[in-house]
């Protein structure tokens, strides 16, 4: 009989724990995963596009829109009023305007076309300021790549614009960090 009452009694446990496992089962919480989707815009101004600080990018524009434009009264203000670079010669009467009028007259060089170009071409970050065209701190002709002698051919000046042991000494235009336009 002690053999059925712990029977009886192994049942009645094994049937009470079951009852109650089902009961708490019935109680699972659910697992949900909720996935959240955001979106981020960023504004990429052209100046960074371009790889220069913006106060670079503003006066490149401003120089750009002027050459363009054929317009050297634009470029006036742009000019600083010490030490702007314009010739490997000293100051001429009348400043730098009159400087790149006169080339235009005497020579045939159109200073204003052949800056809008530069503008368009790489730059390179020189001894504090950011030139076009890339080749100002190219020392040889034979240093440039086919791609490169490509861009530089829009200039239609490549064979007159470096010189053995000098490098490029072609047009180029210089502007430093803050945006004041330091040459060209």
């Amino acid at each position: 009989m002690r053999a059925v009452i712990v029977i009886v009694a192994g049942i009645l446990v094994v049937g009470a724990g079951g009852l109650a496992g089902y009961l708490l089962g019935t109680g699972i919480e659910e697992t949900v995963t909720e996935t959240t989707t955001a979106t981020a815009t960023e504004t990429v101004t052209e100046a960074a596009a371009t790889g220069v600080p913006a106060a670079v990018e503003e006066t490149r524009r401003a120089l750009l829109e002027a050459a363009e434009a054929g317009d050297y009264e634009a470029l006036r203000p742009l000019i600083s009023e010490s030490g702007f670079e314009y010739t490997f010669g000293g100051p001429v009467a009348g400043g730098p305007v009159a400087y790149w009028q006169e080339l235009e007259r005497t020579t045939g060089e159109r200073p204003l076309e052949t800056l809008a170009t530069i503008l368009e071409l790489p730059f390179v970050l020189s001894r504090g300021y950011y030139v076009w065209p890339w080749t100002y701190t190219v020392e040889s002709e034979a240093d440039l790549s086919a791609h490169e002698r490509e861009l530089l051919a829009r200039l239609d000046a490549t064979d007159r614009a470096f010189f053995e042991g000098t490098g490029y000494l072609g047009w180029r235009a210089g502007i430093a960090p803050d945006g004041s336009w330091a040459f060209y």
